[in-house]
Protein backbone atom coordinates (compact mmCIF):
# COMPACT_ATOMS: atom_id res chain seq x y z
CA UNK A 1 0.00 0.00 0.00
CA UNK A 2 1.31 3.46 -0.93
CA UNK A 3 2.49 5.59 1.97
CA UNK A 4 0.21 8.53 2.77
CA UNK A 5 1.58 11.92 3.83
CA UNK A 6 -0.08 15.22 4.76
CA UNK A 7 -0.37 17.79 1.96
CA UNK A 8 1.80 20.35 3.81
CA UNK A 9 4.61 17.79 4.10
CA UNK A 10 4.64 17.53 0.32
CA UNK A 11 4.80 21.31 -0.01
CA UNK A 12 7.84 21.60 2.22
CA UNK A 13 9.60 18.46 0.96
CA UNK A 14 9.44 19.87 -2.56
CA UNK A 15 11.34 22.91 -1.28
CA UNK A 16 14.09 20.65 0.02
CA UNK A 17 14.28 18.96 -3.38
CA UNK A 18 15.03 22.44 -4.75
CA UNK A 19 17.80 22.86 -2.12
CA UNK A 20 15.77 25.33 -0.09
CA UNK A 21 16.37 24.04 3.43
CA UNK A 22 15.04 27.06 5.35
CA UNK A 23 11.70 28.80 5.27
CA UNK A 24 11.48 32.34 6.64
CA UNK A 25 8.47 33.96 8.22
CA UNK A 26 6.44 34.95 11.27
CA UNK A 27 3.96 32.42 12.74
CA UNK A 28 0.24 33.17 12.69
CA UNK A 29 -2.87 31.21 13.63
CA UNK A 30 -3.81 30.15 10.09
CA UNK A 31 -0.38 28.54 9.52
CA UNK A 32 0.55 26.96 12.86
CA UNK A 33 -0.62 23.44 11.98
CA UNK A 34 1.41 23.53 8.80
CA UNK A 35 4.55 24.53 10.72
CA UNK A 36 4.18 21.37 12.83
CA UNK A 37 5.02 19.36 9.69
CA UNK A 38 8.32 21.09 8.90
CA UNK A 39 10.55 18.59 10.78
CA UNK A 40 9.21 15.61 8.79
CA UNK A 41 10.00 17.51 5.59
CA UNK A 42 13.66 18.22 6.32
CA UNK A 43 13.14 21.99 6.18
CA UNK A 44 13.94 24.24 9.13
CA UNK A 45 11.87 27.16 10.37
CA UNK A 46 13.95 30.36 10.33
CA UNK A 47 11.69 32.68 12.28
CA UNK A 48 12.00 36.42 11.76
CA UNK A 49 11.15 39.53 13.74
CA UNK A 50 8.81 40.80 11.01
CA UNK A 51 7.26 39.57 7.79
CA UNK A 52 9.02 42.33 5.86
CA UNK A 53 12.40 41.10 7.10
CA UNK A 54 11.35 37.53 6.29
CA UNK A 55 10.56 38.51 2.71
CA UNK A 56 13.91 40.18 2.19
CA UNK A 57 15.65 37.21 3.82
CA UNK A 58 13.97 34.76 1.43
CA UNK A 59 15.15 36.98 -1.43
CA UNK A 60 18.74 36.88 -0.12
CA UNK A 61 18.59 33.11 0.34
CA UNK A 62 17.67 32.63 -3.32
CA UNK A 63 20.38 35.03 -4.53
CA UNK A 64 23.08 32.90 -2.88
CA UNK A 65 22.70 30.44 -5.77
CA UNK A 66 25.56 32.04 -7.71
CA UNK A 67 28.19 31.46 -5.01
CA UNK A 68 26.83 27.98 -4.27
CA UNK A 69 27.23 27.05 -7.92
CA UNK A 70 30.71 28.54 -8.05
CA UNK A 71 31.91 26.63 -4.98
CA UNK A 72 30.26 23.35 -6.09
CA UNK A 73 27.74 23.30 -3.27
CA UNK A 74 24.02 22.46 -3.52
CA UNK A 75 22.37 25.36 -5.36
CA UNK A 76 19.25 26.88 -3.77
CA UNK A 77 16.78 27.14 -6.64
CA UNK A 78 14.28 29.20 -4.62
CA UNK A 79 13.87 31.09 -1.37
CA UNK A 80 10.77 30.53 0.75
CA UNK A 81 8.52 32.70 2.89
CA UNK A 82 5.49 31.74 5.03
CA UNK A 83 3.10 34.39 6.40
CA UNK A 84 -0.40 34.44 7.73
CA UNK A 85 -3.43 35.75 5.89
CA UNK A 86 -3.97 39.50 5.43
CA UNK A 87 -1.81 41.33 7.93
CA UNK A 88 1.15 39.00 7.50
CA UNK A 89 1.21 38.79 3.73
CA UNK A 90 0.68 42.54 3.34
CA UNK A 91 3.63 43.20 5.65
CA UNK A 92 5.79 41.16 3.25
CA UNK A 93 4.37 42.53 0.00
CA UNK A 94 7.15 45.13 -0.41
CA UNK A 95 9.81 42.43 -0.36
CA UNK A 96 7.89 40.15 -2.72
CA UNK A 97 7.41 43.01 -5.18
CA UNK A 98 11.14 43.68 -5.09
CA UNK A 99 11.85 40.03 -5.84
CA UNK A 100 9.46 40.21 -8.79
CA UNK A 101 11.07 43.36 -10.21
CA UNK A 102 14.58 41.88 -9.98
CA UNK A 103 13.78 38.30 -11.05
CA UNK A 104 14.36 36.49 -7.76
CA UNK A 105 12.56 33.11 -7.31
CA UNK A 106 10.69 33.21 -3.98
CA UNK A 107 7.85 30.91 -2.93
CA UNK A 108 5.37 32.83 -0.75
CA UNK A 109 3.10 30.55 1.28
CA UNK A 110 0.10 32.17 2.93
CA UNK A 111 -1.88 30.39 5.63
CA UNK A 112 -5.52 31.33 5.09
CA UNK A 113 -8.97 30.68 6.64
CA UNK A 114 -10.70 27.34 6.09
CA UNK A 115 -12.60 26.51 2.92
CA UNK A 116 -15.89 26.82 4.82
CA UNK A 117 -14.98 30.34 5.85
CA UNK A 118 -14.06 31.18 2.27
CA UNK A 119 -17.53 30.03 1.21
CA UNK A 120 -19.51 31.67 4.00
CA UNK A 121 -17.48 34.92 4.09
CA UNK A 122 -17.86 35.74 7.80
CA UNK A 123 -16.41 38.85 9.43
CA UNK A 124 -13.09 37.25 10.29
CA UNK A 125 -9.90 38.70 11.77
CA UNK A 126 -7.20 39.99 9.39
CA UNK A 127 -9.90 40.78 6.79
CA UNK A 128 -11.56 44.04 5.74
CA UNK A 129 -14.76 42.92 7.48
CA UNK A 130 -16.81 42.99 4.28
CA UNK A 131 -16.58 39.36 3.20
CA UNK A 132 -14.07 40.01 0.43
CA UNK A 133 -11.54 37.41 1.54
CA UNK A 134 -9.87 37.20 -1.86
CA UNK A 135 -8.55 40.76 -2.03
CA UNK A 136 -5.04 39.93 -0.80
CA UNK A 137 -4.71 37.11 -3.33
CA UNK A 138 -5.82 39.54 -6.04
CA UNK A 139 -3.06 41.92 -4.96
CA UNK A 140 -0.52 39.12 -5.16
CA UNK A 141 -1.34 38.50 -8.83
CA UNK A 142 0.33 41.80 -9.66
CA UNK A 143 3.69 40.82 -8.15
CA UNK A 144 3.96 37.06 -8.72
CA UNK A 145 4.35 35.08 -11.94
CA UNK A 146 1.93 32.32 -10.87
CA UNK A 147 -0.53 31.54 -8.08
CA UNK A 148 -1.79 28.26 -6.61
CA UNK A 149 -5.07 28.14 -4.70
CA UNK A 150 -4.87 24.90 -2.71
CA UNK A 151 -8.43 25.26 -1.45
CA UNK A 152 -9.81 23.16 -4.28
CA UNK A 153 -10.89 20.30 -1.96
CA UNK A 154 -9.10 17.56 -3.91
CA UNK A 155 -5.64 17.06 -2.35
CA UNK A 156 -4.20 15.47 -5.48
CA UNK A 157 -5.35 18.46 -7.53
CA UNK A 158 -3.76 20.72 -4.92
CA UNK A 159 -0.46 18.88 -5.39
CA UNK A 160 -0.65 19.35 -9.16
CA UNK A 161 -1.37 23.06 -8.78
CA UNK A 162 1.50 23.52 -6.34
CA UNK A 163 4.06 21.61 -8.41
CA UNK A 164 3.12 23.66 -11.45
CA UNK A 165 3.74 27.01 -9.76
CA UNK A 166 7.04 25.71 -8.35
CA UNK A 167 8.14 24.92 -11.90
CA UNK A 168 7.19 28.42 -13.00
CA UNK A 169 9.02 29.95 -10.04
CA UNK A 170 12.26 28.27 -11.10
CA UNK A 171 11.84 28.63 -14.86
CA UNK A 172 10.77 32.28 -14.78
CA UNK A 173 12.92 33.22 -11.76
CA UNK A 174 10.13 35.19 -10.13
CA UNK A 175 7.97 34.86 -6.99
CA UNK A 176 4.88 32.67 -6.79
CA UNK A 177 1.95 32.77 -4.35
CA UNK A 178 0.54 29.69 -2.59
CA UNK A 179 -2.81 29.98 -0.79
CA UNK A 180 -2.97 27.22 1.86
CA UNK A 181 -6.34 27.05 3.70
CA UNK A 182 -5.91 25.83 7.26
CA UNK A 183 -8.17 22.80 6.75
CA UNK A 184 -6.13 21.55 3.76
CA UNK A 185 -2.87 21.25 5.72
CA UNK A 186 -3.40 17.67 6.94
CA UNK A 187 -5.24 16.25 3.93
CA UNK A 188 -3.58 12.99 2.98
CA UNK A 189 -1.98 12.40 -0.39
CA UNK A 190 0.05 9.63 -1.99
CA UNK A 191 3.65 9.98 -0.77
CA UNK A 192 4.84 8.72 -4.15
CA UNK A 193 4.09 12.16 -5.58
CA UNK A 194 7.45 13.33 -4.21
CA UNK A 195 9.15 10.89 -6.60
CA UNK A 196 7.73 12.56 -9.68
CA UNK A 197 10.22 14.81 -11.52
CA UNK A 198 9.55 18.44 -10.72
CA UNK A 199 11.81 20.16 -13.24
CA UNK A 200 11.91 18.76 -16.76
CA UNK A 201 15.16 18.76 -18.72
CA UNK A 202 14.99 20.53 -22.02
CA UNK A 203 15.02 18.17 -25.00
CA UNK A 204 17.72 18.46 -27.64
CA UNK A 205 17.05 18.59 -31.34
CA UNK A 206 14.00 20.80 -31.01
CA UNK A 207 12.95 23.62 -33.30
CA UNK A 208 14.42 25.99 -30.75
CA UNK A 209 17.90 24.57 -31.42
CA UNK A 210 17.55 25.60 -35.04
CA UNK A 211 16.52 29.06 -33.91
CA UNK A 212 19.55 29.25 -31.63
CA UNK A 213 21.90 28.47 -34.52
CA UNK A 214 20.33 31.18 -36.65
CA UNK A 215 20.62 33.76 -33.88
CA UNK A 216 24.21 32.80 -33.11
CA UNK A 217 25.20 33.08 -36.78
CA UNK A 218 23.76 36.59 -36.97
CA UNK A 219 25.45 37.68 -33.72
CA UNK A 220 28.80 36.25 -34.85
CA UNK A 221 28.52 38.23 -38.07
CA UNK A 222 27.89 41.44 -36.16
CA UNK A 223 30.79 40.76 -33.78
CA UNK A 224 33.12 40.12 -36.73
CA UNK A 225 32.08 43.37 -38.39
CA UNK A 226 32.42 45.54 -35.28
CA UNK A 227 35.34 47.95 -35.00
CA UNK A 228 34.68 49.03 -31.40
CA UNK A 229 32.65 46.32 -29.66
CA UNK A 230 31.87 46.50 -25.96
CA UNK A 231 30.54 43.97 -23.43
CA UNK A 232 28.25 45.35 -20.71
CA UNK A 233 27.07 43.13 -17.84
CA UNK A 234 23.96 43.88 -15.82
CA UNK A 235 22.21 42.49 -12.77
CA UNK A 236 19.80 40.01 -14.37
CA UNK A 237 22.78 37.98 -15.53
CA UNK A 238 22.83 36.50 -12.02
CA UNK A 239 19.32 34.95 -12.09
CA UNK A 240 19.68 34.13 -15.80
CA UNK A 241 22.87 32.15 -14.97
CA UNK A 242 25.00 33.88 -17.61
CA UNK A 243 28.09 34.37 -15.44
CA UNK A 244 30.35 31.52 -16.55
CA UNK A 245 29.72 32.00 -20.26
CA UNK A 246 29.94 35.78 -19.95
CA UNK A 247 33.41 35.57 -18.43
CA UNK A 248 34.50 33.02 -21.01
CA UNK A 249 33.34 35.37 -23.76
CA UNK A 250 35.40 38.26 -22.36
CA UNK A 251 38.39 36.01 -21.73
CA UNK A 252 38.27 34.53 -25.24
CA UNK A 253 37.63 37.64 -27.33
CA UNK A 254 39.31 40.27 -25.12
CA UNK A 255 36.47 42.64 -25.95
CA UNK A 256 36.51 45.52 -23.43
CA UNK A 257 34.01 44.84 -20.65
CA UNK A 258 32.10 47.09 -18.27
CA UNK A 259 29.03 46.82 -16.06
CA UNK A 260 26.05 48.76 -14.81
CA UNK A 261 25.65 49.20 -11.04
CA UNK A 262 23.56 46.05 -10.58
CA UNK A 263 26.04 44.04 -12.65
CA UNK A 264 28.96 44.61 -10.28
CA UNK A 265 30.86 41.39 -9.61
CA UNK A 266 29.68 39.54 -12.71
CA UNK A 267 32.93 39.91 -14.66
CA UNK A 268 36.33 38.89 -13.34
CA UNK A 269 37.95 42.27 -12.68
CA UNK A 270 41.45 40.81 -13.06
CA UNK A 271 40.89 40.22 -16.78
CA UNK A 272 42.98 42.55 -18.96
CA UNK A 273 39.96 43.81 -20.88
CA UNK A 274 38.01 44.82 -17.76
CA UNK A 275 37.36 48.58 -17.84
CA UNK A 276 35.25 49.16 -14.75
CA UNK A 277 31.68 50.20 -13.93
CA UNK A 278 29.68 52.53 -16.15
CA UNK A 279 28.98 55.66 -14.13
CA UNK A 280 28.76 58.28 -16.89
CA UNK A 281 28.61 58.43 -20.73
CA UNK A 282 32.37 58.04 -21.34
CA UNK A 283 33.76 58.29 -24.86
CA UNK A 284 34.43 54.59 -25.31
CA UNK A 285 30.86 53.73 -24.39
CA UNK A 286 29.18 56.30 -26.59
CA UNK A 287 31.41 55.48 -29.59
CA UNK A 288 31.05 51.68 -29.39
CA UNK A 289 29.53 50.41 -32.63
CA UNK A 290 28.31 47.15 -31.05
CA UNK A 291 27.24 46.66 -27.43
CA UNK A 292 26.74 43.09 -26.19
CA UNK A 293 24.43 43.67 -23.23
CA UNK A 294 23.71 40.84 -20.78
CA UNK A 295 20.79 40.69 -18.34
CA UNK A 296 19.77 44.33 -18.78
CA UNK A 297 17.91 46.22 -16.07
CA UNK A 298 17.69 49.65 -17.66
CA UNK A 299 16.16 51.64 -14.82
CA UNK A 300 16.94 55.27 -14.05
CA UNK A 301 18.88 54.35 -10.90
CA UNK A 302 20.94 51.76 -12.76
CA UNK A 303 21.82 53.88 -15.81
CA UNK A 304 22.58 57.35 -14.37
CA UNK A 305 19.09 58.70 -15.05
CA UNK A 306 18.90 56.80 -18.37
CA UNK A 307 21.96 58.62 -19.74
CA UNK A 308 23.69 55.24 -20.20
CA UNK A 309 20.93 53.46 -22.12
CA UNK A 310 22.61 52.57 -25.42
CA UNK A 311 21.09 53.08 -28.85
CA UNK A 312 18.99 49.93 -29.57
CA UNK A 313 20.26 49.92 -33.16
CA UNK A 314 23.75 48.99 -31.94
CA UNK A 315 22.82 46.61 -29.12
CA UNK A 316 22.54 42.84 -28.94
CA UNK A 317 20.83 42.17 -25.60
CA UNK A 318 20.61 38.76 -23.92
CA UNK A 319 17.61 37.91 -21.76
CA UNK A 320 16.31 34.66 -20.24
CA UNK A 321 14.05 33.71 -23.15
CA UNK A 322 14.93 36.30 -25.75
CA UNK A 323 17.86 37.73 -27.65
CA UNK A 324 17.25 41.14 -29.17
CA UNK A 325 19.50 41.90 -32.15
CA UNK A 326 19.56 45.62 -32.87
CA UNK A 327 15.82 45.96 -32.37
CA UNK A 328 14.79 42.53 -33.70
CA UNK A 329 13.38 40.24 -31.01
CA UNK A 330 14.21 36.51 -31.23
CA UNK A 331 12.45 34.15 -28.80
CA UNK A 332 15.23 31.73 -27.88
CA UNK A 333 16.97 30.52 -24.74
CA UNK A 334 19.44 33.31 -23.92
CA UNK A 335 21.86 31.07 -22.02
CA UNK A 336 21.97 28.52 -24.83
CA UNK A 337 22.64 31.28 -27.37
CA UNK A 338 25.44 32.65 -25.19
CA UNK A 339 26.99 29.22 -24.67
CA UNK A 340 26.89 28.44 -28.39
CA UNK A 341 28.24 31.89 -29.24
CA UNK A 342 31.26 31.36 -26.99
CA UNK A 343 31.94 27.95 -28.52
CA UNK A 344 31.73 29.38 -32.03
CA UNK A 345 34.05 32.29 -31.26
CA UNK A 346 36.55 29.99 -29.54
CA UNK A 347 36.52 27.62 -32.49
CA UNK A 348 37.17 30.56 -34.82
CA UNK A 349 39.93 31.90 -32.53
CA UNK A 350 38.25 35.27 -32.84
CA UNK A 351 39.96 37.93 -30.75
CA UNK A 352 38.84 41.53 -30.88
CA UNK A 353 40.40 44.42 -29.01
CA UNK A 354 39.14 47.97 -29.06
CA UNK A 355 40.05 51.09 -27.15
CA UNK A 356 37.42 51.67 -24.49
CA UNK A 357 38.86 53.32 -21.41
CA UNK A 358 41.83 51.81 -19.63
CA UNK A 359 42.40 48.58 -17.78
CA UNK A 360 41.66 48.80 -14.05
CA UNK A 361 43.75 47.02 -11.44
CA UNK A 362 43.28 46.54 -7.71
CA UNK A 363 43.81 49.83 -5.96
CA UNK A 364 46.91 50.69 -3.98
CA UNK A 365 46.15 51.50 -0.33
CA UNK A 366 45.26 55.18 0.13
CA UNK A 367 47.93 57.26 1.85
CA UNK A 368 45.88 58.87 4.61
CA UNK A 369 47.24 60.25 7.92
CA UNK A 370 46.04 58.10 10.81
CA UNK A 371 44.44 61.09 12.57
CA UNK A 372 42.38 62.11 9.51
CA UNK A 373 38.63 61.69 9.26
CA UNK A 374 37.32 58.94 6.98
CA UNK A 375 36.26 59.93 3.48
CA UNK A 376 34.28 57.73 1.14
CA UNK A 377 36.77 57.78 -1.74
CA UNK A 378 39.44 56.43 0.62
CA UNK A 379 37.11 53.92 2.28
CA UNK A 380 36.11 52.13 -0.92
CA UNK A 381 39.73 51.94 -2.07
CA UNK A 382 40.71 50.43 1.28
CA UNK A 383 37.91 47.87 1.13
CA UNK A 384 39.17 46.79 -2.30
CA UNK A 385 42.21 45.36 -0.53
CA UNK A 386 40.21 43.91 2.38
CA UNK A 387 37.80 41.76 0.38
CA UNK A 388 38.61 38.11 -0.28
CA UNK A 389 37.60 35.54 -2.92
CA UNK A 390 34.20 33.91 -2.20
CA UNK A 391 32.89 36.93 -0.27
CA UNK A 392 29.27 37.87 -0.93
CA UNK A 393 28.98 41.65 -0.64
CA UNK A 394 25.58 43.30 -0.25
CA UNK A 395 25.29 47.01 -1.06
CA UNK A 396 22.58 48.86 0.84
CA UNK A 397 20.49 51.30 -1.14
CA UNK A 398 22.00 54.75 -0.73
CA UNK A 399 25.59 55.56 0.18
CA UNK A 400 26.99 51.99 -0.22
CA UNK A 401 25.21 51.47 -3.54
CA UNK A 402 26.93 54.57 -4.90
CA UNK A 403 30.34 53.97 -3.38
CA UNK A 404 30.43 50.19 -3.66
CA UNK A 405 30.69 50.28 -7.43
CA UNK A 406 34.14 51.86 -7.05
CA UNK A 407 35.49 48.88 -5.12
CA UNK A 408 37.87 46.78 -7.20
CA UNK A 409 36.99 43.15 -6.53
CA UNK A 410 39.12 40.04 -6.22
CA UNK A 411 37.75 37.03 -8.07
CA UNK A 412 35.33 35.51 -7.41
CA UNK A 413 33.14 37.84 -5.35
CA UNK A 414 29.36 38.10 -5.69
CA UNK A 415 27.79 41.53 -5.30
CA UNK A 416 24.11 41.89 -4.45
CA UNK A 417 22.88 45.35 -5.40
CA UNK A 418 19.39 46.53 -6.27
CA UNK A 419 19.01 47.72 -9.84
CA UNK A 420 15.42 48.94 -9.80
CA UNK A 421 13.45 48.30 -6.58
CA UNK A 422 15.95 50.06 -4.27
CA UNK A 423 13.92 49.62 -1.10
CA UNK A 424 15.64 51.13 1.91
CA UNK A 425 16.45 48.57 4.58
CA UNK A 426 16.26 45.54 2.29
CA UNK A 427 19.88 44.45 2.43
CA UNK A 428 20.26 43.77 6.18
CA UNK A 429 17.61 41.01 6.21
CA UNK A 430 18.84 39.89 2.77
CA UNK A 431 22.28 39.39 4.35
CA UNK A 432 20.61 37.22 7.00
CA UNK A 433 19.09 35.13 4.19
CA UNK A 434 22.43 34.79 2.39
CA UNK A 435 24.08 33.69 5.64
CA UNK A 436 21.32 31.14 6.27
CA UNK A 437 21.93 29.61 2.83
CA UNK A 438 25.67 29.49 3.53
CA UNK A 439 24.94 27.72 6.82
CA UNK A 440 22.50 25.27 5.22
CA UNK A 441 24.81 24.26 2.37
CA UNK A 442 28.32 24.84 3.67
CA UNK A 443 29.02 27.61 1.16
CA UNK A 444 32.47 29.00 1.96
CA UNK A 445 33.33 32.69 2.31
CA UNK A 446 32.18 35.76 4.23
CA UNK A 447 28.82 37.53 4.08
CA UNK A 448 29.55 41.27 4.14
CA UNK A 449 26.91 44.00 4.26
CA UNK A 450 27.94 47.55 3.40
CA UNK A 451 25.12 49.33 5.17
CA UNK A 452 23.87 52.88 5.60
CA UNK A 453 22.70 54.28 8.92
CA UNK A 454 19.27 55.12 7.52
CA UNK A 455 18.86 51.65 6.03
CA UNK A 456 19.94 50.00 9.28
CA UNK A 457 17.23 51.82 11.21
CA UNK A 458 14.48 50.44 8.94
CA UNK A 459 15.15 46.73 9.49
CA UNK A 460 17.51 46.60 12.47
CA UNK A 461 15.48 43.80 14.06
CA UNK A 462 17.17 41.43 11.60
CA UNK A 463 20.15 41.62 13.95
CA UNK A 464 18.11 39.52 16.37
CA UNK A 465 17.43 36.97 13.62
CA UNK A 466 21.15 36.77 12.82
CA UNK A 467 22.02 36.24 16.49
CA UNK A 468 19.18 33.78 17.12
CA UNK A 469 20.31 31.48 14.32
CA UNK A 470 24.05 32.05 14.93
CA UNK A 471 24.71 33.27 11.40
CA UNK A 472 28.04 34.67 10.23
CA UNK A 473 27.55 38.26 9.03
CA UNK A 474 29.89 41.26 8.89
CA UNK A 475 28.18 44.69 8.82
CA UNK A 476 30.06 47.86 7.92
CA UNK A 477 27.90 50.94 8.55
CA UNK A 478 28.52 54.23 6.75
CA UNK A 479 27.30 56.44 9.57
CA UNK A 480 26.81 59.83 7.93
CA UNK A 481 23.86 61.05 10.02
CA UNK A 482 21.22 60.68 7.36
CA UNK A 483 20.34 60.05 3.76
CA UNK A 484 23.39 61.21 1.81
CA UNK A 485 21.98 60.12 -1.57
CA UNK A 486 18.80 62.12 -0.96
CA UNK A 487 20.78 65.12 0.30
CA UNK A 488 22.42 65.41 -3.09
CA UNK A 489 19.09 65.02 -4.87
CA UNK A 490 17.27 67.63 -2.84
CA UNK A 491 17.66 69.27 0.57
CA UNK A 492 21.35 69.09 1.46
CA UNK A 493 20.73 70.50 4.94
CA UNK A 494 17.02 69.74 5.24
CA UNK A 495 15.88 68.13 8.47
CA UNK A 496 13.93 65.47 6.62
CA UNK A 497 17.22 63.99 5.39
CA UNK A 498 18.54 63.51 8.94
CA UNK A 499 18.22 60.29 10.95
CA UNK A 500 18.43 59.88 14.74
CA UNK A 501 21.85 59.23 16.22
CA UNK A 502 22.04 55.60 17.36
CA UNK A 503 24.67 53.65 19.28
CA UNK A 504 25.05 51.00 16.57
CA UNK A 505 27.71 49.03 18.40
CA UNK A 506 25.20 48.41 21.21
CA UNK A 507 22.78 46.64 18.86
CA UNK A 508 24.11 43.09 19.44
CA UNK A 509 23.74 43.38 23.21
CA UNK A 510 20.23 44.89 22.91
CA UNK A 511 19.16 42.11 20.55
CA UNK A 512 20.33 39.34 22.85
CA UNK A 513 23.92 38.47 21.93
CA UNK A 514 25.70 36.60 24.74
CA UNK A 515 29.00 37.94 25.99
CA UNK A 516 32.10 35.75 25.68
CA UNK A 517 30.32 32.99 23.76
CA UNK A 518 33.16 31.08 22.09
CA UNK A 519 30.70 29.27 19.80
CA UNK A 520 29.38 32.56 18.42
CA UNK A 521 31.75 35.51 18.75
CA UNK A 522 30.33 39.03 18.53
CA UNK A 523 32.50 42.10 17.92
CA UNK A 524 31.43 45.73 17.47
CA UNK A 525 33.52 48.88 17.21
CA UNK A 526 32.95 52.55 16.35
CA UNK A 527 35.71 54.25 14.33
CA UNK A 528 36.10 57.95 13.55
CA UNK A 529 39.68 58.27 12.24
CA UNK A 530 41.65 56.54 9.53
CA UNK A 531 44.02 54.97 12.03
CA UNK A 532 41.11 53.47 13.98
CA UNK A 533 39.67 52.04 10.79
CA UNK A 534 42.99 50.50 9.73
CA UNK A 535 43.48 48.81 13.10
CA UNK A 536 39.92 47.48 12.98
CA UNK A 537 40.20 46.04 9.47
CA UNK A 538 43.55 44.45 10.29
CA UNK A 539 42.29 42.73 13.45
CA UNK A 540 41.57 39.01 13.03
CA UNK A 541 38.30 39.19 14.93
CA UNK A 542 36.95 41.76 12.46
CA UNK A 543 38.40 40.26 9.28
CA UNK A 544 37.65 36.59 9.92
CA UNK A 545 33.95 36.69 9.13
CA UNK A 546 32.93 34.40 11.99
CA UNK A 547 29.97 35.33 14.17
CA UNK A 548 28.47 38.83 14.07
CA UNK A 549 30.74 41.78 13.39
CA UNK A 550 29.68 45.45 13.27
CA UNK A 551 31.99 48.32 12.29
CA UNK A 552 30.38 51.74 12.75
CA UNK A 553 32.26 54.23 10.54
CA UNK A 554 31.56 57.89 11.29
CA UNK A 555 31.60 60.04 8.14
CA UNK A 556 30.62 63.57 7.05
CA UNK A 557 26.91 63.95 6.14
CA UNK A 558 27.57 65.42 2.68
CA UNK A 559 30.46 63.15 1.67
CA UNK A 560 29.97 61.00 -1.43
CA UNK A 561 32.52 59.58 -3.88
CA UNK A 562 33.92 62.22 -6.23
CA UNK A 563 33.07 60.10 -9.26
CA UNK A 564 29.42 59.96 -8.20
CA UNK A 565 28.82 63.69 -7.92
CA UNK A 566 28.16 64.36 -11.61
CA UNK A 567 25.61 61.55 -11.75
CA UNK A 568 23.89 62.74 -8.59
CA UNK A 569 23.66 66.28 -9.98
CA UNK A 570 22.15 64.84 -13.15
CA UNK A 571 19.64 62.82 -11.13
CA UNK A 572 18.78 65.94 -9.14
CA UNK A 573 18.06 67.83 -12.37
CA UNK A 574 15.85 64.99 -13.63
CA UNK A 575 13.96 64.99 -10.33
CA UNK A 576 13.35 68.72 -10.54
CA UNK A 577 11.79 68.39 -14.00
CA UNK A 578 9.47 65.47 -13.24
Amino acid sequence: MARKIPLAQHLFARLRQLNCHSIHGVPGDFMLRALDLLPQSGVRWTGNASELCAGYAADGYARSAFMARLTHRPVPRVGALFTTYGVGELSAINAVAGAYSENVPVVHFVGTPSRRQWREKPVIHHSLGDGRLDKWAEMAKQITCAQADLGCGDPEEAVARYDEVLRKCVEMSRPVYVNLPVDMVGKEIDGATLGRPLLMDRENGSEEDKGVEEVVSEVVGRVRGAKQPLVVADGLSYPFDFVDELNELVRTTQIPAMCFNAGKGLIDESLPSWRGPLTSPIEGFTSADLVLLFGPLLSDTNTAAWSLVPDPERVVSFHRSEVNICGKSCEVDGKQVLRTLVERLKADSLTLQSEVGTTRSRNAPPAVPSSSSIKQDDLWRRLSLWLKPHDIVLLANGTPLIGGRDITLPHPVQVIASGIWCSIGSMLPAAQGVAAARQDHGISGRTILLEGDGSFQVTCQSISDIIRHKLNVTIIIANNAGYAYERWLNGMTAEYNDVPSWQYTEAPRFFGAKENDSSYPVHARRVQTWGELERCLDADEFAGGRGLTIIDIVMAPDDVPEAAKAGLRRASQVLSTM
